[in-house]
Protein backbone atom coordinates (compact mmCIF):
# COMPACT_ATOMS: atom_id res chain seq x y z
CA UNK A 1 0.00 0.00 0.00
CA UNK A 2 1.73 3.32 -0.88
CA UNK A 3 -0.31 6.88 -0.83
CA UNK A 4 1.55 9.66 -2.75
CA UNK A 5 2.09 12.76 -0.33
CA UNK A 6 3.50 15.23 -3.06
CA UNK A 7 5.30 15.63 -6.17
CA UNK A 8 7.73 17.66 -7.55
CA UNK A 9 10.22 18.37 -10.46
CA UNK A 10 13.85 18.30 -11.29
CA UNK A 11 15.30 16.53 -14.08
CA UNK A 12 12.25 14.16 -13.90
CA UNK A 13 9.15 13.77 -11.55
CA UNK A 14 9.79 12.75 -8.37
CA UNK A 15 7.00 11.44 -5.90
CA UNK A 16 7.10 12.03 -1.77
CA UNK A 17 4.91 8.39 -1.03
CA UNK A 18 4.32 6.51 2.08
CA UNK A 19 4.48 3.02 2.59
CA UNK A 20 4.49 0.67 5.77
CA UNK A 21 6.04 3.75 7.83
CA UNK A 22 8.43 4.91 5.91
CA UNK A 23 8.72 7.93 3.83
CA UNK A 24 10.53 7.76 0.19
CA UNK A 25 11.78 9.18 -2.79
CA UNK A 26 10.92 7.58 -5.94
CA UNK A 27 10.29 8.21 -9.63
CA UNK A 28 6.59 6.66 -11.14
CA UNK A 29 7.48 4.83 -14.41
CA UNK A 30 4.04 2.43 -14.57
CA UNK A 31 1.77 5.51 -13.16
CA UNK A 32 0.43 3.78 -10.34
CA UNK A 33 -0.16 6.96 -8.59
CA UNK A 34 -2.80 8.59 -11.10
CA UNK A 35 -6.21 8.31 -8.24
CA UNK A 36 -4.35 11.29 -6.40
CA UNK A 37 -1.71 13.05 -8.85
CA UNK A 38 -3.29 15.76 -10.01
CA UNK A 39 -5.00 16.96 -6.94
CA UNK A 40 -1.44 16.92 -5.23
CA UNK A 41 0.44 18.29 -8.43
CA UNK A 42 -2.13 21.02 -8.20
CA UNK A 43 -2.35 22.09 -4.53
CA UNK A 44 -5.62 24.13 -5.04
CA UNK A 45 -6.75 26.05 -2.28
CA UNK A 46 -10.07 25.23 -3.41
CA UNK A 47 -10.69 21.53 -2.18
CA UNK A 48 -13.87 19.96 -3.81
CA UNK A 49 -15.64 16.98 -2.94
CA UNK A 50 -15.60 13.92 -5.62
CA UNK A 51 -18.80 13.29 -8.18
CA UNK A 52 -20.12 17.01 -6.86
CA UNK A 53 -23.73 18.02 -6.94
CA UNK A 54 -23.83 22.00 -7.42
CA UNK A 55 -27.35 22.24 -9.77
CA UNK A 56 -30.40 20.72 -9.78
CA UNK A 57 -34.44 22.08 -8.74
CA UNK A 58 -33.46 23.72 -5.55
CA UNK A 59 -29.93 23.11 -4.97
CA UNK A 60 -28.04 26.38 -3.95
CA UNK A 61 -24.40 27.00 -1.95
CA UNK A 62 -25.30 28.12 1.50
CA UNK A 63 -21.44 29.44 2.43
CA UNK A 64 -20.13 28.97 5.86
CA UNK A 65 -16.98 30.95 6.71
CA UNK A 66 -14.85 33.02 6.46
CA UNK A 67 -15.76 34.70 10.09
CA UNK A 68 -18.09 32.29 11.90
CA UNK A 69 -18.49 30.92 15.18
CA UNK A 70 -18.49 27.81 13.65
CA UNK A 71 -14.78 27.84 12.01
CA UNK A 72 -12.17 28.55 14.17
CA UNK A 73 -9.86 30.03 11.41
CA UNK A 74 -10.69 31.80 8.26
CA UNK A 75 -11.51 29.54 5.03
CA UNK A 76 -15.13 29.26 3.61
CA UNK A 77 -17.39 25.96 3.39
CA UNK A 78 -19.26 26.29 0.69
CA UNK A 79 -22.32 23.58 1.06
CA UNK A 80 -24.29 22.73 -1.55
CA UNK A 81 -27.99 21.85 -0.78
CA UNK A 82 -31.18 21.98 -1.51
CA UNK A 83 -32.40 22.54 2.18
CA UNK A 84 -31.19 20.44 4.55
CA UNK A 85 -29.01 17.64 3.36
CA UNK A 86 -25.35 18.20 1.86
CA UNK A 87 -25.21 17.08 -1.48
CA UNK A 88 -21.61 18.29 -1.87
CA UNK A 89 -18.66 20.94 -0.29
CA UNK A 90 -16.42 23.04 -1.50
CA UNK A 91 -13.76 24.67 0.67
CA UNK A 92 -11.66 27.45 0.19
CA UNK A 93 -8.37 27.75 2.33
CA UNK A 94 -7.16 30.43 0.13
CA UNK A 95 -7.60 33.05 3.15
CA UNK A 96 -4.61 31.37 4.97
CA UNK A 97 -2.34 30.98 2.37
CA UNK A 98 0.99 32.65 2.84
CA UNK A 99 2.96 31.61 0.17
CA UNK A 100 5.26 29.52 3.08
CA UNK A 101 7.42 27.74 0.85
CA UNK A 102 8.88 30.60 -1.02
CA UNK A 103 9.25 32.63 1.82
CA UNK A 104 11.21 30.09 3.58
CA UNK A 105 13.67 30.21 0.42
CA UNK A 106 16.77 32.10 0.91
CA UNK A 107 16.60 31.91 4.85
CA UNK A 108 19.29 30.47 7.43
CA UNK A 109 18.66 27.81 8.92
CA UNK A 110 17.78 29.32 12.05
CA UNK A 111 15.71 32.21 10.55
CA UNK A 112 13.50 29.41 8.71
CA UNK A 113 12.98 26.78 11.49
CA UNK A 114 11.32 30.13 13.03
CA UNK A 115 8.97 30.33 10.37
CA UNK A 116 8.01 26.69 10.22
CA UNK A 117 6.96 26.59 13.64
CA UNK A 118 4.32 29.21 13.02
CA UNK A 119 3.23 27.71 10.03
CA UNK A 120 0.39 25.79 12.72
CA UNK A 121 0.77 26.14 15.99
CA UNK A 122 -1.10 23.33 16.82
CA UNK A 123 1.37 21.06 15.14
CA UNK A 124 4.68 23.65 15.83
CA UNK A 125 6.32 21.09 16.67
CA UNK A 126 5.87 18.65 14.15
CA UNK A 127 6.68 21.08 11.42
CA UNK A 128 9.90 21.86 13.75
CA UNK A 129 11.37 18.17 13.83
CA UNK A 130 10.33 17.38 10.01
CA UNK A 131 12.57 20.78 8.92
CA UNK A 132 15.13 20.03 11.20
CA UNK A 133 15.54 16.30 10.33
CA UNK A 134 15.59 17.64 7.29
CA UNK A 135 18.21 19.95 7.15
CA UNK A 136 20.35 17.34 9.60
CA UNK A 137 20.07 14.93 6.70
CA UNK A 138 21.21 17.15 3.94
CA UNK A 139 24.22 19.07 6.17
CA UNK A 140 25.11 15.33 7.64
CA UNK A 141 24.52 16.58 11.08
CA UNK A 142 24.29 13.34 13.74
CA UNK A 143 22.43 14.55 16.82
CA UNK A 144 22.49 13.20 19.94
CA UNK A 145 20.49 10.36 22.21
CA UNK A 146 19.83 12.72 24.81
CA UNK A 147 17.94 14.85 22.11
CA UNK A 148 16.44 12.19 20.06
CA UNK A 149 14.34 11.37 23.52
CA UNK A 150 13.57 14.98 23.87
CA UNK A 151 12.04 15.33 20.41
CA UNK A 152 10.72 12.04 21.03
CA UNK A 153 8.56 13.11 24.19
CA UNK A 154 7.91 16.80 22.80
CA UNK A 155 6.08 15.12 19.77
CA UNK A 156 4.03 12.77 21.94
CA UNK A 157 3.25 15.78 24.54
CA UNK A 158 2.04 17.48 21.02
CA UNK A 159 -0.17 14.51 20.19
CA UNK A 160 -1.51 14.43 23.77
CA UNK A 161 -2.86 18.03 23.77
CA UNK A 162 -4.01 18.14 19.92
CA UNK A 163 -5.76 14.75 20.71
CA UNK A 164 -7.76 16.13 24.21
CA UNK A 165 -8.70 19.01 21.74
CA UNK A 166 -9.94 17.29 19.11
CA UNK A 167 -12.16 15.73 22.35
CA UNK A 168 -13.37 18.72 23.83
CA UNK A 169 -15.08 20.35 20.59
CA UNK A 170 -16.71 17.23 19.77
CA UNK A 171 -18.13 17.28 23.21
CA UNK A 172 -18.99 20.97 22.60
CA UNK A 173 -20.74 20.07 19.44
CA UNK A 174 -22.74 17.88 21.06
CA UNK A 175 -23.68 19.85 23.86
CA UNK A 176 -22.03 17.35 26.27
CA UNK A 177 -21.66 20.61 28.97
CA UNK A 178 -20.01 18.70 32.14
CA UNK A 179 -17.60 16.65 29.50
CA UNK A 180 -16.82 20.12 27.53
CA UNK A 181 -16.15 21.45 30.58
CA UNK A 182 -13.87 18.64 32.18
CA UNK A 183 -12.42 18.32 28.56
CA UNK A 184 -11.39 22.34 28.42
CA UNK A 185 -9.76 21.80 32.15
CA UNK A 186 -7.65 18.90 30.81
CA UNK A 187 -6.58 20.42 27.52
CA UNK A 188 -5.85 23.73 29.65
CA UNK A 189 -3.93 21.57 31.77
CA UNK A 190 -2.03 19.35 28.87
CA UNK A 191 -0.91 22.99 27.78
CA UNK A 192 0.72 24.30 31.37
CA UNK A 193 2.39 20.76 31.30
CA UNK A 194 3.86 21.58 27.89
CA UNK A 195 5.20 24.90 29.28
CA UNK A 196 7.23 23.27 32.54
CA UNK A 197 8.62 20.68 30.24
CA UNK A 198 9.70 22.74 27.44
CA UNK A 199 9.00 26.54 28.25
CA UNK A 200 6.78 26.73 25.79
CA UNK A 201 2.43 26.44 25.33
CA UNK A 202 2.61 25.21 22.50
CA UNK A 203 6.39 23.57 22.38
CA UNK A 204 7.69 26.08 20.34
CA UNK A 205 11.41 27.18 20.59
CA UNK A 206 12.36 24.41 21.53
CA UNK A 207 13.96 22.53 19.21
CA UNK A 208 16.66 23.78 17.22
CA UNK A 209 18.89 22.22 14.27
CA UNK A 210 21.73 19.36 15.66
CA UNK A 211 18.88 18.74 18.45
CA UNK A 212 18.16 20.02 22.20
CA UNK A 213 20.88 21.63 24.14
CA UNK A 214 20.67 22.80 27.75
CA UNK A 215 17.94 20.53 29.15
CA UNK A 216 17.32 20.54 32.92
CA UNK A 217 16.45 16.80 33.56
CA UNK A 218 14.54 17.72 36.95
CA UNK A 219 11.73 18.76 34.93
CA UNK A 220 10.79 14.52 33.90
CA UNK A 221 9.72 14.31 37.74
CA UNK A 222 6.75 17.14 37.15
CA UNK A 223 6.19 15.85 33.79
CA UNK A 224 5.47 12.23 34.94
CA UNK A 225 3.29 13.25 37.85
CA UNK A 226 1.08 15.86 35.49
CA UNK A 227 1.32 13.22 32.76
CA UNK A 228 -0.25 10.68 35.23
CA UNK A 229 -2.77 12.66 36.72
CA UNK A 230 -3.83 14.33 33.05
CA UNK A 231 -4.01 10.74 31.60
CA UNK A 232 -6.05 9.65 34.74
CA UNK A 233 -8.89 11.87 34.99
CA UNK A 234 -9.10 11.39 31.52
CA UNK A 235 -9.77 7.47 31.35
CA UNK A 236 -12.72 8.63 33.93
CA UNK A 237 -13.69 11.31 31.43
CA UNK A 238 -13.49 8.90 28.35
CA UNK A 239 -14.93 5.76 30.30
CA UNK A 240 -18.32 8.17 30.92
CA UNK A 241 -18.53 9.44 27.69
CA UNK A 242 -18.90 5.50 25.78
CA UNK A 243 -21.89 5.34 28.03
CA UNK A 244 -23.66 8.27 26.82
CA UNK A 245 -25.99 7.39 24.41
CA UNK A 246 -26.56 11.23 23.06
CA UNK A 247 -23.31 11.92 22.58
CA UNK A 248 -22.24 8.50 20.67
CA UNK A 249 -25.28 8.95 18.59
CA UNK A 250 -24.37 12.22 17.10
CA UNK A 251 -21.19 10.69 15.97
CA UNK A 252 -22.03 7.05 14.59
CA UNK A 253 -22.08 6.85 11.21
CA UNK A 254 -21.32 10.58 10.49
CA UNK A 255 -18.80 11.62 8.01
CA UNK A 256 -17.93 8.09 6.76
CA UNK A 257 -14.85 7.49 4.87
CA UNK A 258 -13.89 4.20 4.30
CA UNK A 259 -9.92 3.16 3.74
CA UNK A 260 -9.64 2.92 -0.40
CA UNK A 261 -11.30 6.46 -0.40
CA UNK A 262 -8.59 7.39 2.29
CA UNK A 263 -5.71 5.96 0.52
CA UNK A 264 -6.55 7.59 -2.76
CA UNK A 265 -6.93 10.99 -1.42
CA UNK A 266 -3.47 10.67 0.78
CA UNK A 267 -4.79 10.25 3.89
CA UNK A 268 -2.75 9.37 7.29
CA UNK A 269 -2.66 9.74 10.66
CA UNK A 270 -5.98 8.71 12.94
CA UNK A 271 -8.41 9.02 10.40
CA UNK A 272 -6.52 6.78 8.11
CA UNK A 273 -6.20 4.14 11.32
CA UNK A 274 -10.01 4.80 11.95
CA UNK A 275 -10.20 2.88 8.39
CA UNK A 276 -8.91 -0.20 9.56
CA UNK A 277 -5.15 0.51 7.77
CA UNK A 278 -2.46 -0.13 10.69
CA UNK A 279 -0.20 2.82 9.15
CA UNK A 280 2.03 5.21 11.46
CA UNK A 281 5.23 6.87 11.02
CA UNK A 282 6.98 5.63 14.51
CA UNK A 283 6.38 1.63 12.71
CA UNK A 284 9.44 1.73 12.08
CA UNK A 285 11.39 4.20 14.57
CA UNK A 286 13.77 2.22 16.99
CA UNK A 287 12.53 4.32 19.71
CA UNK A 288 9.06 3.16 19.94
CA UNK A 289 9.34 -0.20 21.41
CA UNK A 290 6.49 -2.16 21.63
CA UNK A 291 4.89 0.53 19.70
CA UNK A 292 0.84 0.16 19.79
CA UNK A 293 -1.67 1.38 17.41
CA UNK A 294 -5.31 1.99 17.56
CA UNK A 295 -7.08 1.00 14.70
CA UNK A 296 -10.98 1.41 13.94
CA UNK A 297 -12.81 0.00 10.97
CA UNK A 298 -16.23 2.05 10.73
CA UNK A 299 -14.52 5.16 9.31
CA UNK A 300 -16.73 7.26 10.77
CA UNK A 301 -16.53 10.06 13.44
CA UNK A 302 -17.01 7.97 16.25
CA UNK A 303 -13.82 5.66 15.18
CA UNK A 304 -11.79 9.13 14.62
CA UNK A 305 -12.66 9.90 18.36
CA UNK A 306 -11.88 6.82 19.31
CA UNK A 307 -8.76 6.06 17.89
CA UNK A 308 -7.60 9.54 19.43
CA UNK A 309 -8.66 8.52 22.75
CA UNK A 310 -6.83 5.67 22.74
CA UNK A 311 -3.57 7.37 21.49
CA UNK A 312 -3.58 9.95 24.23
CA UNK A 313 -2.77 6.41 26.50
CA UNK A 314 -0.29 5.15 24.45
CA UNK A 315 1.26 8.91 24.21
CA UNK A 316 1.56 8.48 27.98
CA UNK A 317 3.15 5.09 27.86
CA UNK A 318 5.53 6.36 25.56
CA UNK A 319 6.74 9.31 27.15
CA UNK A 320 7.33 7.41 30.41
CA UNK A 321 9.26 4.84 28.67
CA UNK A 322 11.81 7.87 27.18
CA UNK A 323 11.73 8.84 30.94
CA UNK A 324 13.39 5.94 32.20
CA UNK A 325 15.09 4.71 28.99
CA UNK A 326 19.24 5.02 28.75
CA UNK A 327 20.09 7.60 26.07
CA UNK A 328 21.07 4.89 23.18
CA UNK A 329 21.82 5.85 20.23
CA UNK A 330 18.05 5.00 18.24
CA UNK A 331 18.60 7.64 15.23
CA UNK A 332 16.19 6.74 12.44
CA UNK A 333 18.25 7.46 8.70
CA UNK A 334 16.49 9.70 6.77
CA UNK A 335 17.50 10.30 3.29
CA UNK A 336 19.27 13.05 2.13
CA UNK A 337 17.03 16.13 2.21
CA UNK A 338 14.42 14.37 3.70
CA UNK A 339 12.68 14.94 6.96
CA UNK A 340 9.22 13.68 8.51
CA UNK A 341 7.35 12.47 11.77
CA UNK A 342 3.51 11.38 12.33
CA UNK A 343 2.38 14.91 13.91
CA UNK A 344 -1.10 14.31 15.94
CA UNK A 345 -3.27 14.49 12.43
CA UNK A 346 -0.96 12.50 10.13
CA UNK A 347 1.99 12.74 7.74
CA UNK A 348 4.32 16.06 8.29
CA UNK A 349 7.25 15.69 5.99
CA UNK A 350 10.26 18.19 4.02
CA UNK A 351 12.17 18.03 1.21
CA UNK A 352 14.74 20.70 1.37
CA UNK A 353 17.68 21.40 -0.41
CA UNK A 354 20.62 23.72 1.11
CA UNK A 355 23.03 26.00 -0.79
CA UNK A 356 25.97 28.44 1.39
CA UNK A 357 24.09 27.39 4.51
CA UNK A 358 20.84 28.94 3.65
CA UNK A 359 17.50 26.77 1.77
CA UNK A 360 17.54 27.08 -1.49
CA UNK A 361 14.47 24.77 -2.63
CA UNK A 362 11.69 23.48 -0.38
CA UNK A 363 8.57 21.38 -0.09
CA UNK A 364 6.09 20.74 2.48
CA UNK A 365 3.71 17.74 3.06
CA UNK A 366 0.97 18.59 5.66
CA UNK A 367 -2.29 16.07 6.91
CA UNK A 368 -4.32 19.08 6.63
CA UNK A 369 -4.32 19.17 3.13
CA UNK A 370 -5.56 15.99 2.44
CA UNK A 371 -7.89 15.84 5.63
CA UNK A 372 -9.63 18.95 3.60
CA UNK A 373 -10.74 16.51 0.62
CA UNK A 374 -11.64 14.08 3.38
CA UNK A 375 -13.81 16.04 4.50
CA UNK A 376 -15.58 17.40 1.53
CA UNK A 377 -15.82 13.54 0.61
CA UNK A 378 -17.23 12.71 4.09
CA UNK A 379 -19.82 15.19 4.27
CA UNK A 380 -21.83 14.38 1.28
CA UNK A 381 -25.24 12.87 1.99
CA UNK A 382 -25.21 14.29 5.80
CA UNK A 383 -27.49 16.64 7.03
CA UNK A 384 -26.25 20.63 8.61
CA UNK A 385 -26.65 19.18 11.96
CA UNK A 386 -23.74 16.71 11.40
CA UNK A 387 -21.10 19.08 10.45
CA UNK A 388 -19.23 20.14 13.08
CA UNK A 389 -18.97 16.69 14.20
CA UNK A 390 -17.40 15.30 10.83
CA UNK A 391 -15.51 18.52 10.32
CA UNK A 392 -13.79 18.51 13.92
CA UNK A 393 -13.35 14.60 13.81
CA UNK A 394 -10.41 15.43 11.44
CA UNK A 395 -8.56 17.18 13.95
CA UNK A 396 -7.06 19.76 10.37
CA UNK A 397 -6.31 23.40 10.19
CA UNK A 398 -6.62 25.81 7.70
CA UNK A 399 -3.13 27.40 8.05
CA UNK A 400 -1.56 24.20 7.88
CA UNK A 401 -3.46 22.78 4.50
CA UNK A 402 -3.14 26.47 2.82
CA UNK A 403 0.55 26.93 3.71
Amino acid sequence: MKILLGTFRKDVDYYIVQEDGVISIEIDPENIYTPNYAFVKSRDLIIGSDDAVKTGDGVFDFRYGPVTSGVGEAGIYHLYTYGERILSVDIDLSYKHRNISKRIIGLDFKSALKMVEKICGNFAFSHSLAFTKAVESTIGIDTEPKSEKLRTIALELERIYNHLYVIYQLAQAAAQKVLTSHMSYLFEESLRMNKNFSGSRYLKDFNDIGGIKNFDERRFENLKSDLQRITSEFGELYKGALESGNFLDRLYSTGLLNSSEAINIGITGPTLRSTGIKEDLRLNDPKYKNLKIPTKNEGDSLARMEVRAEEIFESQRIILEQIESSDENNETGYEKGLGYCESPSGTVAYMVDVKDSKISDIYIVTPSFFAFKGIANALRGNIFTDFQFAVESFGMNFADGAL
